[in-house]
């Protein structure tokens, strides 16, 4: 996609009707000039291009109340208003992947007071129906049709401000990092396809418990809904627990760390002590994460591992006695026939039952050592009503035992004893600051996470038999369905869906494992290209495993994030921003605003020659005079497309666009 044309109409600082023509040429594209340029002072209009842009195309999705009444407080240009205007508009056109136009329209309507009292949004696709416009009356529909083009959650990382992409870093955590991944890469549809299979499925089950009025399995129903309703309100309790949970988790990681913070500028023996403490947190929290992953993927088969084991010992014999019976009955089928034969003849004098029985028994035992044929063939009682699927599925099922269980769980609570150790010697340690109330303040989180905790495992404990009662009752309901052709379809359906929702769901995580590598190696091509390695930190790499960017100096060791200037930080950032958007396969335009300020001529440089020419088809550049060096002009000049000024008029109080950059301003 590509943004061709932005036109203004008495909007915010730009009076009348001004144009901006932002197409490139086939000849721009060839020759790398893919950046178009827009300059002005402070104040300008240079942010409003880029809020009028993400406004034409996502309306107010994301904007709170508050900035609601900021956006539109002064809407209309004042200079028009004072002449006794009272309309304003935005128009944006842009054009499709398949060279489709369309124009997206938003115009708005003051009263007296400068009040909104009125939005109207069009869409109109060139050349067709001669060029009609449609009012948007779903906005749900113009919502969708727009997230097909440029999705909205990828809008951040496309249209930014150069200066505060550094949040990007700073407020990074492995969840929000994983749903960022998610959503620009395309991956959140499928999890938006679990919930719509696990709708599906639960519709067909109730389909099926609907399809029979027996007694039993109205019980089944009526059991099966308030199992179902206390199901759904322990989890939201249990999801409740969670937040909070991690809400007071947050609060401690903040307190402790400004604790930690006082007191290794305070003492060097208790910066060892904090160094450490770090450490074993981090291995504690990996562990957990490991003993909640293997205890996940395997505790079912843990507690049932020796009823697994007898039922697999019982349903081969059963099978080995079927299979013998079936076995002896084929190799006598053709002594039946002819005994049979043989009995219907008329005998004198004739034989008794009893003799017949004989005959026809020892008659057996003759054919079968005949055919050098024997069959253990005995008695037992056939309890296993088995598909030769789900045979072969039972005989599959491993066997675990609880001895890496019981491992993860010793190894936890020798490192938790070793963070608790640490965390005494840190509270006992020499020190000339207060630090009473930061401790007090952490043993009340720490109190009320246990609190917490303790009620969660609680309502976890809770939890498995009532997922169990369900699972049963679902089962019970199945078997209990009529055997009709609507049955049959709606079980074949349920295995269709639970097939699918397995495979979506390991498609979701090696994709993300997948995403993850691609970033992680775009991230280091694009920093290797634009920062300089320095005497504080040699080494910043995106880890997959805790998704995040860490920063390492010379001799290997993680060194802090927040104490990078804003400059490298910028760096850090954009190279984030590089690889996410080349992992989404995404071809949009980028929109930045004052991405150049804080970085020295160095950096600048590295960053039009390799970063933008390469980011993007068409980058807009929305550039401060601070930003204009000889240099800056020469590279701006051979892959620039075009260059604007922004030119506002103190007198007049409004900006003019007007074509040309660095002919109307002083090179520095």
């Amino acid at each position: 996609m590509l943004f061709k044309k932005l036109i203004f109409n008495n909007y915010k600082t730009y009076y009348g009707i001004q144009e901006i023509n932002l197409s490139l040429s086939e000849d721009d594209l060839s020759e790398s000039r893919n950046i178009i340029l827009f300059g002005g002072l402070n104040g300008a209009g240079k942010t409003t291009i880029l809020k009028a842009i993400k406004y034409v195309l996502f309306g107010e999705r994301g904007i709170s109340d508050e900035e609601k009444k900021r956006v539109f407080s002064n809407t209309i240009n004042d200079t028009y208003f004072d002449e006794g205007g009272r309309e304003s508009s935005v128009s944006l056109i842009i054009e499709l992947d398949n060279g489709e136009e369309y124009i997206i329209k938003v115009e708005w309507l003051f009263d007296h007071l400068k009040r909104r009292v009125h939005e109207n949004r069009t869409i109109q696709k060139v050349g067709v129906f001669r060029n009609k416009n449609l009012n948007v009356t779903d906005i749900n529909a113009f919502n969708r049709f727009i997230d097909r083009v440029i999705p909205y959650n990828a809008a951040p990382f496309f249209i930014f401000d150069g200066e505060e992409i550094r949040e990007l870093i700073t407020k990074q955590d492995a969840s929000s990092m994983r749903l960022a991944i998610h959503k620009i890469t395309g991956l959140d549809t499928y999890k938006h396809l679990l919930k719509d299979l696990d709708s599906l499925e639960s519709s067909l089950y109730k389909k099926m418990r609907s399809s029979t009025n027996a007694a039993t399995v109205e019980s089944y129903k009526k059991e099966l809904i308030d199992k179902e309703e206390q199901l759904q309100k322990l989890e939201e309790r249990i999801i409740g627990f969670r937040k909070k949970t991690e809400k007071i988790k947050a609060e401690l990681n903040e307190v402790t760390a400004e604790r930690n913070k006082k007191l290794t500028s305070n003492s060097a023996s208790r910066e060892l002590l904090v160094k450490k403490q770090a450490q074993i947190s981090t291995q504690l929290e990996l562990k957990r994460e490991s003993f909640k992953k293997h205890y996940k993927n395997n505790i079912v088969l843990i507690l049932l591992a020796d009823l697994i084991k007898e039922m697999k010992a019982s349903v081969k014999k059963e099978n080995e006695q079927k299979v013998a019976k079936i076995m002896k009955e084929s190799s006598l089928a053709p002594y039946h026939e002819f005994i049979e034969q043989l009995l219907q003849s008329p005998i004198d004098p004739p034989l008794s039952d009893e003799q017949l029985r004989q005959i026809k028994k020892i008659g057996e035992a003759i054919w079968l050592k005949k055919e050098k044929k024997t069959f253990n063939v005995q008695e037992v009682e056939e309890i296993h009503d088995l598909s030769t699927k789900d045979y072969q599925t039972l005989l599959s099922l491993n066997i675990l035992d609880q001895h890496t269980l019981v491992k993860y769980i010793e190894e936890i609570e020798l490192l938790h004893d070793q963070y608790e150790k640490l965390e005494a010697q840190i509270l006992d340690a020499p020190t000339t600051v207060d630090v009473s109330k930061d401790n007090n303040t952490i043993s009340v989180l720490n109190q009320r996470l246990g609190e917490l905790q303790v009620r969660m495992r609680s309502a976890n404990t809770k939890l498995s038999p009532l997922r169990e009662a369900v699972t049963n009752l679902k089962n019970k309901l199945s078997r209990s369905a009529d055997q009709g052709e609507s049955t049959e379809l709606i079980e074949q359906k349920l295995e269709y869906i639970s097939r699918l929702k397995a495979f979506t769901t390991e498609y979701l995580e090696r994709m993300t494992e997948l995403k993850a590598q691609q970033i992680q190696d775009q991230f280091s091509f694009m920093l290797n290209k634009l920062i300089r390695k320095t005497n504080e930190f040699s080494r910043i790499v995106f880890d997959r495993t805790s998704y995040s960017i860490k920063l390492y100096n010379d001799r290997g060791q993680e060194i802090s994030m927040y104490d990078r200037s804003a400059g490298e930080m910028q760096l850090i950032s954009s190279s984030f921003i590089w690889a996410l958007i080349k992992a989404s396969d995404l071809e949009l335009p980028m929109v930045i605003d004052t991405p150049l300020g804080r970085l020295d001529s160095i950096h600048r440089n590295h960053l039009v020659k390799h970063y933008y020419t390469e980011l993007s088809k068409q980058v807009i550049i929305l550039s401060t005079d601070t930003e204009i060096t000889e240099e800056y002009v020469e590279l701006m000049e051979k892959h620039s497309a075009k260059q604007y000024l922004l030119d506002y008029d103190e007198e007049k109080k409004y900006t003019i666009i007007r074509h040309g950059y660095f002919n109307l301003v002083e090179v520095k």
